[in-house]
C-alpha cells in the first residue's frame, strides 16, 4: 500500500490553477461555495445582483449565541450563559487560555488565489475564512473551534469538509504548524465531532478545494437548480424577478 505524502501525492509538482481573469463572484468562502454548488442561482442573486437575503430565526438565533461565547471567552460578562451551559467546562477553560494570550478569536483570514495571507476585504482577497477560536498548544500544534447551533447528524459531510478548509487555512496562515485538531461543538446538545490533520494529510486534499472554489470564482453563468432541499432554506424561492421564480416547496 503507498502512503500518499506531501512529497509523494500524484499532484505535487502540478501547480493550482491560477486564470488570468474572474468572474462575477471573484471571492469565496466555505458557506458561499456551498451554495452556488447546490444553486448557482441564489449565488447570481445574492452577490450578483445584490439583493439581500433575509436570515430566519435560526441564523439569527445562532448570530447571537456566537457573540455570546465571544464575549463570555474575552471576558466581557463574567457569567456563562445557559445557552453555552453544555460546554460549561470546555468554555472555562478557554476562557483561561484567552487570558493566558493562547486564544485567537472570530479570526478573519483572507487568502489570495495563491494561498498567501492578505487582508479580509482587500484587492487581491481571493478566500476568506472564518472561524471562532484559534488555541495555539505548542510551537507546532494547533486547534480550531467551530461553535454549532445547528444540528449534528445529517451534517457530517458538510461540516466535515468545513472542518477540513480550517484546517488548510491554519497551516497556510501559519507555516510553523505540522499538527491541527478541528473541533465543531454543538452547543444545543452538547455533542462533538473531533478531527485531526497532520500537515501531509490536510494538504493532499487542497488541489480539490482549489479546483472547487475556481468554479464559482471564475462563472460568468449562474443557472437555477431549483430542488425541494435546496430551495427550503432559500428567501429568494417565492416572488419575482429580481428574486427567483424557479422555487419548489
Amino acid at each position: 500500500m503507498i502512503e500518499l505524502t506531501q512529497d509523494t501525492r500524484p499532484d505535487k509538482d502540478k501547480p493550482l490553477e491560477k486564470p488570468t481573469e474572474l468572474g462575477l463572484t471573484p471571492a469565496w468562502s466555505y458557506s458561499a461555495l456551498k451554495t452556488f454548488e447546490e444553486c448557482a442561482y441564489r449565488t447570481y442573486i445574492s452577490k450578483v445582483k445584490k439583493v439581500r437575503e433575509e436570515s430566519g430565526p435560526a441564523a439569527q438565533r445562532g448570530t447571537e449565541i456566537h457573540q455570546q461565547a465571544e464575549d463570555y471567552v474575552n471576558g466581557k460578562i463574567g457569567d456563562l450563559p445557559d445557552t453555552l451551559l453544555k460546554f460549561k467546562n470546555e468554555f472555562e477553560i478557554l476562557r483561561r487560555l484567552y487570558d493566558e494570550a493562547k486564544v485567537e478569536l472570530e479570526g478573519e483570514w483572507g487568502f489570495s488565489i495563491d494561498w498567501k495571507p492578505v487582508a479580509w476585504f482587500g484587492k487581491d482577497t481571493w478566500a476568506r475564512i472564518k472561524l471562532d477560536a484559534l488555541v495555539n498548544q505548542d510551537e507546532t500544534s494547533a486547534r480550531v473551534i467551530d461553535y454549532k447551533t445547528g444540528k449534528k447528524f445529517g451534517n457530517e459531510i458538510s461540516h466535515g469538509q468545513q472542518a477540513l478548509l480550517y484546517a488548510i487555512g491554519t497551516f497556510m496562515r501559519y507555516p510553523h504548524l505540522d499538527y491541527i485538531q478541528t473541533e465543531m461543538w454543538y452547543l444545543d446538545k452538547g455533542e462533538t465531532t473531533i478531527k485531526s490533520y497532520t500537515r501531509d494529510q490536510a494538504m493532499i486534499f487542497m488541489p480539490g478545494i482549489h479546483r472547487r472554489a475556481i468554479k464559482m470564482t471564475t462563472a460568468t453563468r449562474y443557472d437555477p437548480t431549483p430542488s425541494k432541499t435546496a430551495c427550503r432554506w432559500c428567501s429568494y424561492s417565492k416572488g419575482d424577478e429580481p428574486q427567483c421564480v424557479w422555487g419548489v416547496t
